[in-house]
């Protein structure tokens, strides 16, 4: 079988938020199924289990073959029209509140034809399949993420942040007041240099933020970013993070978060409708933030005390590999062995 992976047109702005997965789709590959990414992009200098091909090479490969799949994140290019598809949703129109009623519309029947015009939905974690009614769950062994060396880590936090060591926060423009109020108050009772750096999901909404730090009296100390920008050294280099309400390419964060052994903390004005299961959630930290108080403390807490973050870390990285494990225990659907 041939299964060609489409990666253009990604429901997500960078290819970074797919590195991950990617990593355990190749790692999984087997001998007799080839595997082709296809993107207009240039061909990545190293690239494993899988031959990088541009969508105008695809004809001739798919007709020499009398078995092929597609596996996409998006709307089915044209070259890939007759091959059966496997669509795994990495967002959530609903769940993007950053467009205007007219875009989320047209986002959202756009989305629908693509669910519809599917040969499977797969999900490849519970909250998406949770959140994705009529997901399958596909078995997908994780692959080992990207390990960094201490002076790639270094380098990640020159560029961000001067070099300073950074809170990561992964939330909505309503959220950014609390937690810089709480930021504020960890900061006079510091009196070092850790810095925050707030990561949104638009160009949009880090102007929106800019706008909400005018004036703020540790402005230096605070840093934007877009999601459009994502790399996986943001999280390794973290000091802590952050989340506000989830959405699909947060959870996909937050379970490299806790992968990577990083404590975090999560907003939660409701305790009867957790954004994520319990037993993640009791892993990191889960309050409202409404309490810049009682997020100052959580901050002082980790800065004051690395053996609780180190113990945190390993309880995190326990709970992750649990959540994993059960999730592929009510899996249906074996990757690569049931795409035919």
């Amino acid at each position: 079988m041939r299964i060609f992976i489409q990666l253009d047109d990604v429901y997500v702005s960078n290819l970074s938020i797919l590195e991950p997965l990617l990593l355990d789709l190749l790692g999984m590959s087997v001998a007799e199924h080839s595997i082709y990414l296809v993107s207009t992009l240039p061909k990545p200098t190293e690239i494993k289990g899988a031959e990088w091909v541009h969508p105008d090479a695809t004809k001739q490969l798919i007709a020499a073959s009398s078995s092929n799949a597609l596996i996409h994140f998006s709307p089915v290019a044209i070259w890939a029209k007759q091959l059966p598809s496997y669509f795994i949703p990495l967002t959530l129109p609903h769940l993007t509140g950053h467009l205007s009623w007219l875009k989320l519309l047209r986002e959202k029947q756009r989305f629908n034809k693509t669910i519809q015009g599917a040969k499977k939905v797969l999900a490849l974690d519970e909250w998406h399949a949770q959140n994705r009614p009529g997901a399958e769950r596909l078995y997908l062994e994780k692959a080992p993420l990207p390990s960094f060396e201490w002076s790639q880590l270094a380098t990640v936090r020159s560029a961000l942040t001067d070099g300073n060591q950074y809170l990561l926060a992964f939330v909505d423009t309503q959220d950014i007041l609390p937690i810089v109020k709480a930021f504020s108050v960890f900061k006079k009772w510091q009196l070092s240099t850790m810095s925050l750096v707030f990561v949104l999901d638009t160009e949009a909404e880090k102007d929106k933020a800019a706008n909400i730090l005018l004036g703020y009296k540790y402005r230096d100390a605070v840093e934007l970013v877009s999601v459009a920008n994502f790399t996986l050294e943001w999280i390794a280099a973290a000091y802590l993070t952050i989340f506000s309400a989830m959405n699909s390419h947060r959870f996909q964060f937050l379970t490299y978060t806790m992968r990577y052994q990083i404590p975090f903390l999560m907003h939660q004005e409701n305790p009867d409708h957790p954004f994520i299961c319990s037993e993640m959630a009791k892993a990191g930290e889960y309050f409202d933030f409404k309490q810049p108080d009682v997020l100052a403390n959580h901050f002082k807490l980790y800065y004051k005390d690395e053996m609780y973050r180190a113990a945190k870390g390993i309880e995190i990285q326990k709970a992750i590999q649990s959540e994993i494990s059960q999730f592929q225990h009510k899996a249906t659907i074996v990757w690569p062995r049931d795409l035919v």
